[in-house]
């Protein structure tokens, strides 16, 4: 990969060329940012309760972390709809995460946590809430990346830039799990070699409740009935 690559200004282009910004309607909520298409196809990405402002998309700015956002929604609105999924289904279905010795855990996902622990399979988890529990303090995620064989990470990682850091941090040999409504499910992902699954969504196409629900501030939880879980794992 070259240096410096940004794999959302790829998808962003990708999808681009598919359905035009200017056939893309734009749902803001307190929890999450939701595109759709001129097809009723709908792709959505986590705020990380932060306010986005709906004209950032115009700025084509990819430092901007509100575009990003937003063209991490408007990829997944078309892409993921295209993309051929090996399933769909829960990643605890899917993944035997007991093979794994050093699990690390960017974004707390508490039902995988729990679920995990369930079946005897520890993992260490950061977060940028801090609030979240139990979470490890942020300054010693350098040190547990360094030394993991298996990082689950939140795809909202892509829209707050923390996500090549993360990747250069992790061995080689690590495997990577993307997790999370974010997630763009596009080939381009894997090819980054640690990744191997990746864990996203797609809804129903021109589905009102998911984006009036988006609209007034509800999150995955809320949403979560309607979305069906896709994944894809890499070859």
């Amino acid at each position: 990969m070259q240096p410096n690559f940004d794999i959302l200004q790829y998808l962003f282009d990708k999808a681009n060329k598919i359905d035009s910004l200017s056939e893309v309607h734009f749902t803001i909520g307190a929890r999450y940012v939701a595109s759709q298409n001129k097809n009723g196809q709908i792709g959505v990405c986590a705020t990380l309760n932060t306010y986005v402002d709906k004209d950032a998309i115009q700025t084509t700015d990819f430092s901007n972390r509100n575009f990003r956002v937003m063209v991490n929604a408007y990829a997944n609105a078309t892409l993921n709809y295209i993309a051929k999924a090996d399933g769909h289904g829960d990643i605890f279905e899917v993944v035997d995460f007991s093979r794994f010795k050093n699990i690390v855990m960017i974004g707390y996902f508490g039902s995988l946590v729990q679920k995990l622990q369930a079946r005897g399979v520890s993992t260490t988890a950061f977060d940028i809430d801090q609030s979240e529990a139990p979470v490890m303090p942020m300054d010693k995620q350098q040190e547990y990346l360094s030394g993991s064989d298996c990082v689950i990470l939140t795809s909202t990682s892509l829209g707050n830039r923390t996500f090549d850091g993360i990747i250069a941090a992790i061995p080689s040999e690590c495997s990577v799990f993307m997790l999370g409504p974010s997630t763009p499910l596009d080939d381009i992902m894997f090819s980054i070699p640690q990744i191997k699954g990746l864990f996203g969504s797609i809804f129903p196409l021109n589905h009102n409740e998911t984006l009036n629900l988006i609209a007034n501030g509800f999150g995955t939880r809320d949403f979560m009935c309607y979305m069906q879980k896709v994944y894809r794992l890499s070859n």
